[in-house]
C-alpha cells in the first residue's frame, strides 16, 4: 500500500510558520498556505487547500468577547485622560471616540477570530 507523502509536508509547512504570521495574514490553521477569510471578518467554510472544516462553534463568540475587552479598556483609558487634562464638552467625547471605537474593533476581531482558531486547532491534535 502506497501512503501520501502531503500530509507529512503540510504538517512540516504548518509548524515552520509562526503562529504570529498566520493572525496577521489570516492563514489557515491547520496547513497555513492559503488565506481562510472570504472578506475581511468572514470565514471560509473549508479551507480551499488541506479541507480543514472552520467550526465556528469551536471559538463562539469568543473573538468579539476579547475585542470588546482591549476596545473598552483603551477607550477608558484615553477618555480619563482627556477628560482629567482637558476637560472637553460631551460632544468633543463624542466625537472623539465613536469613531475610535469603531475602527480599534474593526482591526482587533480578524486577529481575534484566526488566534482563537489556531488555539482550537492545537487542541484536537
Amino acid at each position: 500500500m502506497v501512503q501520501s507523502t502531503k500530509e507529512p509536508y503540510k504538517e512540516q509547512i504548518s509548524h515552520n510558520i509562526s503562529l504570529f504570521k498566520k493572525i496577521i495574514y489570516g492563514l489557515c490553521p491547520s496547513c497555513a498556505s492559503i488565506s481562510i477569510f472570504k472578506y475581511y471578518i468572514k470565514l471560509l467554510g473549508v479551507c480551499p487547500n488541506c479541507g480543514y472544516v472552520i467550526n465556528l462553534d469551536k471559538i463562539g463568540d469568543g473573538a468579539a468577547w476579547f475585542t470588546m475587552l482591549i476596545t473598552s479598556i483603551i477607550v477608558a483609558v484615553g477618555v480619563y485622560i482627556l477628560e482629567t487634562i482637558f476637560q472637553p464638552d460631551l460632544w468633543v467625547h463624542i466625537t472623539i471616540w465613536f469613531p475610535v471605537i469603531f475602527i480599534l474593533s474593526f482591526l482587533i476581531i480578524r486577529p481575534f477570530k484566526i488566534l482563537l482558531l489556531c488555539i482550537s486547532n492545537k487542541s484536537n491534535r
